[in-house]
């Protein structure tokens, strides 16, 4: 009796699955500030750099760091992080003068003081995600 085998051999080429872009874009749901409208995404983002810049002025003008007069733009680098968390992650300007570092020590606090937004949303995975923007502040002297 002959017996006979048939091996059947099955060639798998191994892919990577692809990972799915977990930046945020501005087609995502952006951070949003709590003390602000909730319904226009433009008129949340408004109404946090109104009340930031509110804080900044209130809070130079205090401590006599400002007064009439633009000297430089500082711009300061914020972040959201994935859980509602506002942070400074740098600074640049237009090295027209030397900065105060007070000013950069009133920036950070007054930062600090704010409420924690809700945090970005990545539409079509749903998961929180870190955003970054680049907000201009004008320093007078």
């Amino acid at each position: 009796m002959v017996g006979s085998f048939i091996i059947i051999g099955c060639n798998f080429t191994k892919t990577n699955p692809q990972v799915p872009n977990i930046n945020w874009t501005e087609l995502d749901e952006p951070p949003m500030f709590p003390d602000c409208p909730k319904d226009d995404i433009s008129e949340n983002w408004n109404c946090f750099t109104v009340i930031l810049q509110t804080k900044l002025e209130n809070k130079l003008l205090t401590n006599r760091i400002s007064s009439l007069g633009l000297i430089d733009t500082l711009f300061v680098n914020l972040k959201v992080d994935t859980i509602g968390q506002l942070s400074i992650t740098g600074y640049s300007n237009n090295k027209k003068v030397k900065i105060s570092p007070l000013i950069f020590s009133t920036v950070e606090e007054v930062v600090a003081s704010l409420p924690q937004f809700q945090p970005a949303f990545k539409t079509n995975l749903e998961v929180p995600v870190e955003v970054h923007w680049l907000l201009p502040v004008a320093i007078y002297k």
